[in-house]
């Protein structure tokens, strides 16, 4: 097998930064930013559009929840827990889509605010990963870890 040999003081850029602390701060920074927004949204678009920001927000987070359980009971090195996984299964598949039903269905959430709230943690794991790339996070732990 051909591999590529690195220079000892070699600055090339390594992705570090997508591990479960990276989804930990994500799930922090949205709940604190979601209940930050939702004041001034039930001030200027009422209690309602608030509420159903907040309903799609806590959405979002459950399935990311179990999307991080389900990928850590599959992927893994060790020997899977099948009961895990069917169990987890069993809730995020069911039990989740249910909920994300019922919430589109009740006509007291604005369907337009659970989609935002749905999809604002995601546009925090993003700019979190901007972030991390503009201020060069990752690329100093890469260089480092090369000159030791």
């Amino acid at each position: 097998m051909n591999t590529i040999p690195r220079r000892k003081n070699s600055t090339v850029p390594r992705w570090t930064g997508m591990d479960l602390a990276l989804l930990g701060r994500v799930r922090k920074s949205s709940i604190i930013a979601g209940v930050f927004f939702a004041i001034p949204f039930a001030t200027y678009f009422g209690l309602q559009a608030s509420v159903g920001w907040l309903a799609g927000i806590g959405w979002s987070l459950l399935n990311l929840h179990f999307i991080t359980s389900l990928t850590q009971n599959v992927l893994t090195v060790e020997n899977r827990d099948i009961r895990r996984i069917l169990i987890g299964l069993a809730i995020k598949f069911p039990v989740l889509y249910l909920t994300g039903f019922l919430l589109l269905r009740n006509q007291n959430f604005p369907v337009i605010w659970l989609m935002a709230g749905f999809t604002w943690p995601f546009f925090v794991l993003v700019l979190k990963a901007f972030g991390r790339a503009y201020l060069g996070m990752d690329n100093s732990r890469a260089v480092s870890d090369t000159q030791s």
